[in-house]
């Protein structure tokens, strides 16, 4: 895969991440969860929420409590 860089003025920069929103809604509101993500990354969702739910959660100060 080729490499290259690329420069993008402020305004251009918003009206990208307003289309990539735009692109984001419509997919949320016409395709269900199954259609959009493989099963192993709803599986990871559906963990991560239960953890939130159930307050299973570390505080994270580095890199390495992260990847821990």
């Amino acid at each position: 895969m080729a490499t290259g860089t690329i420069n993008i003025s402020e305004e251009q920069l918003a009206k990208l991440i307003d289309a990539y929103k735009t692109i984001q809604e419509f997919l949320t509101t016409t395709l269900s969860l199954n259609e959009l993500y493989y099963e192993e990354f709803l599986a990871g969702l559906r963990e991560s929420d239960d953890d939130i739910r159930n307050k299973k959660m570390n505080e994270v100060r580095s890199f390495d409590d992260f990847v821990a």
